[in-house]
């Protein structure tokens, strides 16, 4: 799965990109469950910017895209950036920028 975030609405909003790769047996469960690869993805990806520790923990993350993704050569995108207990894992392909002057801060009530 390929699975963009961003930090802001605006186009200077930092924004990164991730690979997930779910195994075949967390697929079978998925199916049996008839739920859907997304969420599952989605989910180890927000565990995976946790890890990696990507953007400040303050920030809202949105999601502009989680998508099917193929990759033409696994082998080049080297070792994962996280690994989830389920054999789940996650490269970034797509790092934030420098720019932060859009990044929004969740609103605390």
């Amino acid at each position: 799965m390929r699975i963009e975030f961003s930090t802001g609405l605006g186009y200077k909003a930092a924004r990164f990109v991730m690979l997930i790769e779910l195994p075949e047996k967390v697929l079978e469960e998925i199916r049996a469950q008839k739920l859907s690869p997304q969420t599952r993805a989605y989910a180890v990806a927000l565990k995976a910017t946790e890890h990696g520790r990507l953007i400040d923990p303050g920030l809202r993350l949105m999601l502009l895209s989680n998508t099917p993704g193929k990759v033409k050569s696994p082998d080049a995108l080297g070792e994962p950036a996280y690994v989830a207990e389920d054999g789940c894992k996650a490269w970034v392909t797509r790092k934030p920028g420098a720019d932060h002057s859009s990044f929004h801060k969740k609103s605390v009530t």
